[in-house]
This record gives C-alpha cells, sequence and structure tokens, in this order.
C-alpha cells in the first residue's frame, strides 16, 4: 500500500510540474472565451458547408468532436497539460485559422476493374501517349476537398499552388457566389509523366482546383516543371492591420480528383454559407 501511495504522489507530482512547465511556456497563452467561441464556430460553418458523403464511396473517418480547447493538443495524451491554451502569437503575428479536410475513395470493388482494365488497355508500354492516356483514365477513384479560412502566408514560394498540363491551360469555375479566384488545372496525356526515360506508371494526373473568397489574389508565380506541367502559385491577400479581430477575412478551397468528380464536388458545397463568413 505505501508503495501505491508512493508512485500516486510521485504521478501527481510530476503531472503537476507538466502543466505549471506548460501554462509558463513562452509560447502559450489561455485562451479567451470569445476566441473559444469564434473557433468552435468557424469549425463548424466550414464542417457544414462541405459535403461529407460522396456518391457511394467511402470516407475517411472524421472527428466529430471538435473543441477549440484542445486544437493545439492535437495528441489526446497532452490533453491535461494544454487544455485551453493557445500560441500567443494568434491575433499578434499570426491569424485565427481554421481548417478542413474530406477525403472520398472509390469502392474496391470498382476500382479493381478500373485499374485492370487501364492495364490491359496498354499495347506498347514505350508508346508515351498511350501509357499516359491510359493512367490518365484510371485518376479518377479518388477526390479530396480542403478547405481554410484566414489563410495568411506571404511569398508565393508557399502559397496555394494550381498544377496543370502547360497544353491545357486552366478553365475558370462557375461558382455561385463572388469570388476573386476560381480555376481548374487539367492534367493530361499530352504532359506524360515520365520517370527516367520511360513513362512513369505511377504518375500523379489527378486534376487540381483553387477558389478564393473574400480577398484578392495580391501574388502569382507561375513554373514550368518537368514532363511539361506548370505550377501557378496564387496568394491571397490578409490585411496584416485587422490581424487582432476575431473576423474571417479569406476562404481557400482547393480540390483534387478527377476534372468531372470535382465539378460534382463543387456543386455539393454551401457556397453561400462560405461566403457569409466572410467579414463585411
Amino acid at each position: 500500500m505505501k508503495k501505491i501511495a508512493f508512485f500516486t504522489l510521485l504521478f501527481a507530482g510530476l503531472f503537476i510540474a507538466e502543466r505549471t512547465q506548460a501554462q509558463k511556456s513562452a509560447s502559450f497563452r489561455q485562451q479567451k472565451p470569445e476566441e473559444t467561441a469564434f473557433m468552435n464556430m468557424l469549425h463548424q460553418q466550414l464542417f457544414d458547408a462541405l459535403p461529407h458523403t460522396y456518391k457511394n464511396w467511402a470516407t475517411a473517418k472524421e472527428d466529430l468532436n471538435f473543441d477549440a480547447t484542445k486544437y493545439w493538443c492535437r495528441d489526446p495524451g497532452s490533453w491535461s497539460i494544454c487544455n485551453g491554451f493557445i500560441l500567443k502569437t494568434i491575433g499578434i503575428n499570426d491569424a485565427w485559422t481554421m481548417d478542413w479536410q474530406v477525403d472520398f475513395t472509390m469502392p474496391d470493388e470498382e476500382m479493381g476493374p478500373l485499374v485492370s482494365g487501364v492495364v490491359s488497355s496498354i499495347k506498347d508500354f514505350t508508346n508515351a501517349p498511350q501509357v499516359a492516356a491510359a493512367i490518365k483514365s484510371a485518376a479518377k477513384s479518388k477526390l479530396s476537398i480542403f478547405i481554410v479560412a484566414n489563410l495568411y502566408i506571404t511569398g508565393t514560394n508557399s502559397s496555394t499552388a494550381l498544377t496543370y498540363c502547360s497544353k491545357t491551360p486552366p478553365v475558370p469555375l462557375s461558382i455561385p457566389v463572388p469570388t476573386t479566384l476560381a480555376l481548374k488545372g487539367l492534367r493530361s496525356a499530352e504532359c506524360p509523366i515520365m520517370d527516367g526515360g520511360s513513362v512513369s506508371l505511377h504518375g500523379n494526373y489527378y486534376d487540381d482546383a483553387i477558389v478564393f473568397l473574400g480577398k484578392p489574389v495580391v501574388a502569382k508565380k507561375t513554373e514550368n516543371t518537368s514532363d511539361g506541367l506548370n505550377t501557378t502559385r496564387y496568394e491571397i491577400a490578409f490585411d496584416r492591420t485587422k490581424i487582432g479581430r476575431l473576423a474571417v477575412q479569406n476562404v481557400v478551397i482547393t480540390f483534387k480528383g478527377d476534372s468531372a468528380d470535382i465539378d460534382e464536388a463543387i456543386k455539393l458545397i454551401n457556397w453561400q454559407k462560405l461566403s457569409d463568413l466572410i467579414a463585411k
């Protein structure tokens, strides 16, 4: 019994010491109630605006128990020492940013025949256009949608990227609310993805799309990458003078999937809800 009491006291002492250390950390401070309420609201709005089912496809597991007081405690084991804390730089040098992502995958019983059909359709593995066209036709089994509010990144090197075949320029998207950028980048068999001297059988031929709400594009940089692909990086504006306000300045949505699936996903998003988030 004495040993149990000793270890209990030891554990309690370590717990208190760890919590005290966290509270005194130079990087964190206690969240304010209005911050917690804002982040909880923002997460819920982003979550509600996105689709969570698509066709009969499988959906990656989503955490439905979001709590802003644990936002900086991604590991449940650390909740006891960081619950209710927030980075000190938030509201000063960093924005109250919130993001969410949904991923959909075609069922195995459909994906299997799709892939095997592609492989059997290739008659000449040295024929780059033929191989590229076959692999491109199979790049339609996944769909990802990523959304972020209050994106504050300066410099085009780390800004939102759109990659597309140089022979198929980006296509404008029709969005039912005002946007400052709405483009879809298409990958094509006209830009075969190579691996050494031969066409890669694992090349990424999924299409991309970007939508900006609230703030304009302030910088743009295009790079010619290998295999005839272009990557254009877009930087969205953020008013640094208003960083201390609990308000949404911009919303960025990106898509990755087959062009047709991206078009269908756009129809499933509650664009008005996202547009209404933007501070007027």
